[in-house]
C-alpha cells in the first residue's frame, strides 16, 4: 500500500530546516511505498534539486507575521488556507502531512489551518506530524508577542491552540529529550510525542577531500583582503558557525587565547557572519577586538570559499575540505535545538571540543558518544563567563589571568584532550554517530513513527486543554543570553 507523504515548510531557502527536510527525503528513498511530495512557498526561491519529489507551491504558507484584525478574520483566512491545502492532498492512499516549526508563529494562519484540516480528516487515513526545532517562547520576543496577540488582542490560550494544534490524528516530534518534556508541559499527551533527533550525512562527512592546498591559499588571500591574520602553518581551530549571540563566539575567542597562552600554535576560523542587525552589531564588536589585537582569527569566508551544497565547484571547496585542514572543531554555543556541530566533526575524524549543553548531551551520551572532555563553565571572579554582558566579556579578554584560567580542572581536561592522540575516541564516536544518527537510522525511525500514527486507534481520544504559560515561565528562568 502506497503512503502519500507530504513534507511542508514555509520556504526552501538555505536554512537548518531545509537541511533537515532534504535529509528526510534522502532517508525515505529506500522505502518504495513512500510517495514523496514537498509543499512550500516559492516566494523566497524555487526548489528544484530532486526530480523524484512532487512539488506543490502554495504561496499563502510563506511567512505572514502580521497581527489579524480579529479572531474571526484570522479564522476566516485560515479556513480558506485549509481548503487550499486540502485540495492538494491525495487521500486515495494513507496520507501523512509532516510540518516544521508551525509553533514559531511565522504564519499564524497556517497553524490555525492545520488544526482545521486535522479536524476535517479525523475519520480518514490521515496523520498530521508537527516537528518542532525551536520555540517562540525561547529568546524570540517578536515571535512570542505574535503568539500572544495574533488575534489582534492579547489571548494566550487562543494563541496556544494555534501554535500547538491537537487532535486524535496529530503527532509531535521533538529533536531532543528536553523538548519532549517541554511539549508535555503545554498539555500535549506524552503518547503523542516522539523523540526524533536530526540526522548527519555521515557518507558526506566521511568522503575524500580535494584541493585542500587551494583552500589554504584561498583562506590566506581572503584574510589578507579583509584585514585578518591567517597563517598557513598554524593549527586550525574551526568554528563552522555563524557569528550570532547564542553561538557565544566571544567565548570561542577566549578558548583560542587560553590555548595560545599554553602554546602559541593555534588560529581560529569562523565560517559565517551573522545577518540580523543585532548579530551584525555583535560581530562588529568581535571583529574590532581581534583586529585591534591582531589575533589569529578569520571570519566570514564561508560565503565565498565554501559551497553551501555538497558539490565542489571551480571557485569553492566543500565542508569536508574545510574540516580536513582543521585540527579540531569547537562550539561554545549556549543554545541549540539539536547540535550538528557536536557530531559532524567526529565523522570527519576530527577532535571536537567546547561547552557542554546540559539538555543536549544526555541524548548523545545515551547513544554512546563520549564527550567527557567538554567543560560546563569557565569561572572568572567566581562567575561563569557566559553571565557577563557582551561589552564586559570583550573587556575581560584583555584582563584575564590566562595562566590561572588554563589550570581550571575542566579547562585543563580540554587542553589535555587536544594535546594527546585521540584516535580511539574519534573512531568510537564516529561509529556511534553512524549507528544512531545516519540517514539510514533516520529513515527507519521516521517510518516507525509514520506507521504508528496511521494505525493508532482514535476512539478513546479526549482533547486536552493547552496552555503555553509553563513554557514561557521555563524559558524566563533559563534564559542565559545576555543582550546588552
Amino acid at each position: 500500500m502506497k503512503i502519500n507523504y507530504y513534507d511542508m515548510h514555509h520556504h526552501m531557502k538555505q536554512s537548518g530546516v531545509r537541511t533537515v527536510i532534504e535529509d528526510i527525503f534522502f532517508s525515505l528513498e529506500r522505502f518504495k511505498k513512500i510517495n514523496p511530495h514537498l509543499i512550500y512557498s516559492s516566494k523566497k526561491g524555487k526548489f528544484e534539486q530532486n526530480k523524484n519529489i512532487k512539488l506543490i507551491d502554495i504561496p499563502e504558507i510563506d511567512y505572514d507575521e502580521y497581527y489579524a484584525p480579529s479572531k474571526e478574520a484570522l479564522m476566516k483566512k485560515a479556513r480558506a488556507l485549509k481548503d487550499r491545502i486540502k485540495k492538494r492532498l491525495d487521500l486515495t492512499h494513507p496520507c501523512i502531512l509532516h510540518c516544521h516549526n508551525v509553533n514559531l508563529m511565522k504564519n499564524s494562519y497556517l497553524g490555525a489551518a492545520l488544526g482545521l484540516l486535522a479536524e476535517d480528516l479525523k475519520d480518514k487515513k490521515f496523520a498530521l506530524i508537527l516537528q518542532q526545532h525551536d520555540f517562540a517562547e525561547e529568546n524570540r520576543p517578536a515571535q512570542l508577542k505574535l503568539l500572544l496577540n495574533c488575534s489582534g488582542k492579547k489571548d494566550r490560550l487562543f494563541g496556544s491552540k494555534i501554535a500547538y494544534p491537537i487532535n486524535s490524528n496529530i503527532w509531535y516530534l521533538a529533536i531532543n529529550s528536553r523538548d519532549m518534556k517541554l511539549i508535555q508541559k503545554i498539555g500535549i499527551p506524552k503518547d503523542r510525542i516522539s523523540l526524533y533527533p536530526n540526522s548527519i550525512d555521515t557518507k558526506f562527512f566521511s568522503s575524500k577531500t580535494k584541493n585542500t592546498k587551494i583552500l589554504i591559499s584561498r583562506l590566506y588571500d581572503y584574510a589578507k583582503t579583509h584585514d585578518y591574520n591567517f597563517k598557513p602553518d598554524k593549527k586550525i581551530l574551526l568554528s563552522p558557525l555563524k557569528v550570532i549571540k547564542r553561538k557565544n563566539i566571544i567565548e570561542t575567542v577566549l578558548i583560542l587565547n587560553i590555548l595560545n597562552h599554553v602554546k602559541d600554535e593555534w588560529q581560529l576560523l569562523i565560517t559565517l557572519e551573522g545577518s540580523s542587525p543585532i548579530d551584525k552589531e555583535y560581530g562588529n564588536k568581535i571583529k574590532a577586538y581581534i583586529k585591534k589585537h591582531k589575533l589569529p582569527v578569520t571570519i566570514g569566508f564561508g560565503y565565498e570559499l565554501i559551497s553551501p551544497e555538497e558539490k565542489r565547484n571551480h571557485y569553492q571547496n566543500n565542508m569536508v575540505d574545510l574540516f580536513s585542514i582543521s585540527d579540531a572543531i569547537i562550539t561554545t554555543s549556549i543554545q541549540e535545538g539539536f547540535g550538528f556541530t557536536y557530531l559532524e566533526g567526529w565523522v570527519a575524524k576530527k577532535k571536537v571540543i567546547g561547552r557542554r549543553l546540559p539538555y543536549i548531551f544526555p541524548d548523545f551520551e545515551a547513544n554512546g558518544v563520549k564527550l567527557n572532555h567538554f567543560y560546563s563553565k569557565i569561572l572568572i571572579n567566581r562567575k561563569d563567563f557566559t553571565k557577563y554582558s557582551v561589552n564586559d566579556k570583550i573587556k575581560l579578554l584583555e584582563k584575564i589571568d590566562y595562566e590561572k584560567l588554563s589550570k581550571q580542572p575542566e579547562i585543563k581536561k580540554m587542553i589535555n584532550f587536544l594535546n594527546k592522540n585521540q584516535d580511539m575516541i574519534i573512531k568510537h564516536n564516529k561509529n556511534k554517530i553512524i549507528k544512531n544518527y545516519s540517514r539510514r537510522a533516520y529513515g527507519k525511525k521516521l517510518m516507525e513513527i509514520i506507521n504508528r500514527s496511521l494505525s493508532t486507534k482514535k476512539e478513546d481520544w479526549k482533547e486536552p486543554k493547552l496552555d503555553n504559560l509553563p513554557l514561557i515561565n521555563y524559558f524566563k528562568r533559563n534564559n542565559h543570553i545576555n543582550n546588552k
